[in-house]
């Protein structure tokens, strides 16, 4: 397997429509699950698997005119969107907007390659909102850190 920290990485949405690719030897500004209100409603599960990254490094390369965006939100639309395709309905990214500059956060298990879902770049690293969460984090033994409020 080549070094993955000198590799471009691929994935898009169940249908193909949607595709997109994360450049070489990007750092990874945020990786974890979420267990949030919000993020399990969007998601229709107990919690989700996220990584974000500087939106340079995000290429959305094919499919452009079939996403779409939602925010339950209006407050902060202007700094977070959920975009989805149109045409299978598959979350492909989210928008966030940071003093520090605007991120792209996808999923993982979006990855063509599902062995990198995984590897130590793209690994989760933590749990957030974990007082929002409704299973018992006791049966889960990853080890990583539990954060209580996002």
């Amino acid at each position: 397997m080549a070094d993955e920290n000198n590799r471009e990485d691929h994935g898009g949405c169940y249908c193909g429509g949607v595709r997109f690719s994360i450049s070489a030897g990007t750092e990874v500004a945020w990786s974890g699950y979420c267990h949030c209100e919000d993020c399990r409603r969007a998601h229709a599960a107990p919690l989700y698997h996220a990584v974000y990254v500087e939106e340079s490094r995000f290429q959305v390369t094919a499919g452009e005119d079939l996403l779409k965006w939602y925010t339950r939100a209006e407050a902060v639309s202007d700094r977070y969107k959920r975009y989805f395709c149109g045409r299978c309905g598959s979350k492909v990214f989210s928008t966030m907007t940071e003093e520090t500059g605007e991120l792209r956060g996808t999923f993982p298990s979006l990855f063509d390659d599902q062995t990198i879902a995984t590897s130590s770049t793209w690994s989760p690293r933590e749990h957030i909102s974990c007082a929002e969460s409704f299973m018992d984090l006791s049966l889960i033994h990853d080890h990583l850190p539990r954060i209580q409020h996002q």
